[in-house]
């Protein structure tokens, strides 16, 4: 006892010296200090995957196949009662927090697992002291269709399957979506025969760079499918006699605007307007920031003051300003507000809160499940269950090909009209485009309404097309 209090009296005063004499290190003998102090044994655990990984299952389901993994210690012997961590990588599932997972007496552990929402799936396991020896097993967890819920909007659901008799078509491209092949797809919707039969919404970045956790109550910015929600606006205002017809020349409309009744700008019409086809003077990439700039009270102004370079009716030339133009024509043209107009013309006959029309030129943003209404109204001639929202004959005047833009796009009174071909079929669609990827596909030789909301505003746009053509128009064929 004397000789160890000895010992740790000389340890005191080397401890001493050294932090007198700042040492960068500092030796603590610790052996002799305290003749009770004691040791725990550390064991260098070694964790093997014996089967299950690379499984393929679905979305929130149990694997059929559990995962086993063994546990041996240093000499390689069967290590049993070992506790494991399990670390599910991110939104990768989850594993029954309420069992302790141990080996048995062959080293043995077996791991049931539940997919998460991910496409690509991973856990960690490693045994609890000694998270330096551990095994990753992945696994792909693809689509599993549910039922859209039916909720007060209006809409009636039903099971696509029963519709559809290859609706695994749809499902391949919504994992394609998953595994980020298709990038920044934000909704795909599907109503078929007046019933929404498909909806799922994924995260993504709006056009000022916010990341959104998108869902059905979330609104998305539509971009230009506001010009279809605008002409669907004037055709109303024409069946409701409060416009003549389209052949109205725009002077008769802003009689305050003298320079609209001379230098041939007489002649330009309501269907001009309508059709991209004025002949004003107008340059999308440049004209657009001047029209934004300029207040909304008089943003109509800096359309109509352009320059007329064009014969009226003669030349497509896509111009936002002047789908914008449409709604200061209702304005003009109504006793009331707009937004009362909206709501007792359209919004009150299709069950939705949303007010086409009424806000800025970017302002109105809408759910995908109300963009999908329009379509639905457009693909039943006008109607909105028993509701004649918009007259047939306008639907069909508004759908009909005014010009010719591309080999494969035509435009009529702002809505866009294409061909979809899928090798062995071709269908007749017209649909409503937004930059970013904003769409509503109408193909009424299937009943079928598409909606896509997107945030692609640096990149590729058109990836609805590709989508719509290899995995949703396949799935109406056996």
């Amino acid at each position: 006892m004397f000789s160890s209090r000895i010992k740790c009296v000389f340890k005191w005063n080397f401890l001493m010296f050294c932090l007198k004499f700042k040492l960068c290190f500092i030796i603590i003998f610790l052996v002799g200090c305290n003749e009770n102090i004691e040791f725990e044994e550390v064991f260098n655990y070694k964790i093997t995957l014996v089967s299950g990984n690379n499984q393929i299952g679905f979305q929130n389901t149990t694997l059929l196949e559990d995962i086993v993994v063994k546990v041996v210690d240093e000499s390689g012997a069967n290590a049993s009662g070992i506790a494991l961590g399990i670390q599910v990588v991110s939104e990768s599932g989850e594993i029954d927090s309420n069992t302790s997972i141990t080996t048995n007496e062959e080293g043995l552990a077996n791991i049931s697992w539940k997919l998460g929402l991910n496409y690509d799936n991973a856990l960690k396991i490693f045994p609890s002291s000694n998270q330096s020896s551990s095994v990753l097993v992945n696994a792909i967890a693809k689509y599993k269709y549910t039922i859209p819920n039916s909720t007060n909007d209006g809409w009636d659901t039903s099971d696509i399957g029963v519709l559809l008799p290859n609706e695994n078509k749809i499902y391949d491209g919504i994992d394609e979506i998953r595994k980020g092949n298709y990038k920044e797809i934000h909704s795909v919707l599907l109503s078929i025969n007046n019933h929404l039969v498909f909806e799922e919404y994924f995260s993504g970045t709006n056009s000022f760079g916010e990341f959104i956790a998108y869902n059905k109550n979330v609104s998305h910015e539509l971009q230009s499918v506001n010009k279809s929600f605008r002409g669907a606006m004037i055709g109303i205002a024409i069946d409701q006699g409060i416009i003549a017809n389209d052949q109205v020349p725009l002077k008769d409309f802003f009689p305050e605007l003298s320079y609209l009744s001379t230098g041939g700008k007489e002649h330009i019409l309501l269907e001009n307007f309508l059709s991209m086809s004025s002949g004003l003077e107008w340059s999308e990439g440049t004209d657009l920031s001047g029209f934004y700039g300029t207040p909304f009270e008089t943003a109509h102004t800096y359309v109509l003051s352009k320059t007329l370079e064009n014969t009226p009716g003669t030349t497509f030339e896509y111009n936002t300003g002047a789908s914008f133009v449409l709604n200061r024509i209702i304005m003009n043209s109504i006793n009331t507000d707009f937004s009362v107009f909206a709501k007792d013309y359209y919004s009150d006959l299709v069950e939705s809160r949303a007010l086409p029309g009424t806000g800025e030129p970017l302002d109105f943003r809408n759910t995908p499940r109300d963009m999908l209404k329009l379509g639905q109204v457009y693909v039943n001639d006008g109607k909105w269950k028993d509701n004649q929202v918009i007259s047939k004959a306008w639907v069909e005047e508004s759908t009909k090909v005014k010009f010719n833009v591309s080999s494969n796009s035509s435009y009529g009174y702002q809505w866009w009209i294409r061909d979809f071909s899928t090798g062995a079929n071709t269908y007749h669609c017209f649909y409503a485009a937004g930059f970013g990827g904003q769409y509503i596909f109408v193909i009424k030789e299937l009943g079928l309404v598409a909606v896509f909301t997107g945030g692609n505003f640096n990149s590729n746009m058109t990836i609805p097309y590709e989508i719509m053509e290899n995995y949703i128009l396949p799935a109406f064929v056996e």
